[in-house]
């Protein structure tokens, strides 16, 4: 078994690694290894300097933050949370968070309830952030859309750009 970085825990295995350039920093996302199915997605950091990487913010049990993007310009980096339920059940979107990698201050950019699109609609969701442009403030994002039809909801699932300020979506291809 190969060595493990400190500051990373048992049971996970890396599945993504970006390299901010304004802050020289590692953002190392980790997922869980083998049957652990408990386990949720993390993220960590660490100077390309040190040898520990700490843990992005101390999500909830079930709070999975994954999905990183980051920019080469901006000491930031940007991610997905989900919520899972315990035994593996559903997940729900939870939001998009941004950490200001030099103050670590950690925030929640699009909830939810901020999150909105101009065309009628039920639900709308965020399973995947795809990148972050260079001045930090627009996503590029998979968004699911659930639409009413007349027997019901359909959800279709769409490449959007996501407005970082206020959660606007622009929708770009199906």
């Amino acid at each position: 078994m190969p060595p493990r970085s400190p500051g990373v825990p048992a049971g996970y295995t890396s599945h993504r690694l970006l390299y901010n350039a304004a802050s020289e920093m590692l953002i190392l996302e980790l997922r869980r290894a083998g049957t652990a199915y408990l386990l949720p997605s993390r993220l960590f950091v660490r100077h390309r300097d040190s040898e520990a990487y700490e843990q992005i913010g101390n999500p909830a049990e079930g709070m999975c933050f994954e999905s990183a993007v980051t920019c080469q310009t901006k000491p930031v980096v940007v991610f997905n949370s989900m919520k899972w339920e315990k035994p593996p059940g559903g997940g729900n979107w939870a939001g998009v968070y941004s950490l200001d990698l030099k103050s670590k201050e950690l925030r929640l950019r699009i909830s939810p309830e901020n999150l909105s699109l101009e065309e009628p609609h039920l639900r709308l969701w965020i399973p995947e952030l795809i990148s972050l442009s260079e001045d930090a403030d627009t996503l590029h994002v998979n968004v699911g859309v659930e639409k009413p039809v007349p027997s019901g909801a359909v959800v279709h699932y769409f490449l959007a750009r996501a407005n970082l300020s206020d959660g606007k979506l622009s929708l770009l291809a199906p």
